[in-house]
């Protein structure tokens, strides 16, 4: 029989086992904890560094700068009606737009642009003749009228788009009338002017759509192949034969909602100028972006056109006169 001094040793043993075991098992969970803590911190720096990673790519990544919020464009015209300063009688009403309240230098830059574009006939036929036009003016003239409206058609802070609408009438405003459409789209804070081979990959895939956008809206064939060629040269500007009697004016703008007009004007010069009666030779189509999207091009264009939101105010000519030959109800229409 155990003595009350062997059972006191027995259980005194058997207790200081179980806390020997025990203490084991604490130092291994205190090391499966630093791990755990470890791998968490790991976890941490990495998430964190990749935050970081984004964030410098981001405000490293060049913004579009500041656009323009408030200006104003207002319309104006240049009006002429028989001056009698020249050996023919003139009547010249041109409406051009003037673009007031961004940096100086750049309005300085696009205004002559716009005036210039709203008299690009008036120059040609009447004010800065070459010899050969003036050779033509001693023989033909009776009357120059030219009639120019424009229409601003979108204005953002950072684009503006213009549309002219032309009839021109050299030597006689009965026999030599001829109707063009031309157009711009700036740069408010570059002064550039985008032409419509600056931001489209202007191909014959382009031209084969453009066509059936015009053939669709006016009800028309398809062009064949060979009319195709003759019109990617159009737009390129480099068919000898068809410039030696216009000028081919290919154009785009903008519309209120951002869609694209696409446009192709054939712009006599003296070889083709003889009309008998008024001629339009302007063909164009409105163009969504997701139709244009295969054709864009790297341009800093894209860029201010997805930022661009409406802003500035475009005003209308305060007292803007009729051209009493090729107005609405004009001499010529009669």
């Amino acid at each position: 029989m155990e003595t009350q001094e062997e059972i006191l040793y027995k259980a005194d043993t058997g207790i200081q086992a179980v806390s020997d075991q025990g203490g084991a098992n604490g130092e291994d969970r205190a090391k499966r904890g630093k791990k755990r803590a470890l791998l968490a911190g790991i976890v941490l720096l990495t998430a964190l560094a990749a935050v970081i990673l984004v964030l410098v790519r981001t405000l490293s990544k060049p913004r579009a700068p500041k656009g323009v919020e408030t200006y104003t464009v207002q319309n104006e015209q240049y009006y002429v009606e028989y001056s009698e300063q020249y050996d023919y009688w003139d009547v010249i009403t041109v409406e051009y737009p003037r673009i007031e309240g961004i940096d100086a230098a750049v309005q300085e830059q696009i205004n002559p642009l716009l005036y210039d574009t709203a008299m690009d006939r008036v120059n040609y036929w009447h004010l800065e003749p070459s010899d050969e036009v003036a050779d033509f003016q001693k023989e033909y003239f009776s009357i120059f009228s030219s009639d120019v409206s424009c229409a601003v058609t979108y204005h953002s802070q950072y684009l503006l788009s213009v549309a002219y609408d032309e009839c021109y009438a050299p030597g006689n405003p009965i026999w030599y009338v001829n109707k063009t459409q031309r157009a711009l789209t700036v740069d408010l804070l570059t002064g550039e002017a985008y032409a419509l081979t600056d931001i489209f990959e202007v191909d014959k895939d382009f031209v084969t759509m453009w066509d059936r956008a015009v053939s669709d809206t006016l009800g028309l064939a398809y062009a064949d192949e060979e009319m195709l060629d003759v019109l990617l040269d159009c737009f390129w500007q480099r068919n000898e034969e068809i410039n030696r009697e216009f000028l081919c004016r290919p154009f785009f703008y903008l519309t209120e909602d951002k869609a694209f007009v696409v446009g192709l004007s054939l712009d006599p010069v003296l070889a083709g100028v003889y009309t008998y009666e008024p001629v339009d030779r302007t063909s164009y189509a409105v163009l969504r972006p997701e139709e244009l999207e295969a054709f864009k091009k790297e341009s800093g264009f894209w860029e201010k056109y997805e930022l661009s939101n409406p802003a500035g105010e475009a005003l209308p000519c305060a007292d803007k006169q009729e051209n009493l030959w090729l107005g609405e109800s004009g001499g010529v229409w009669q």
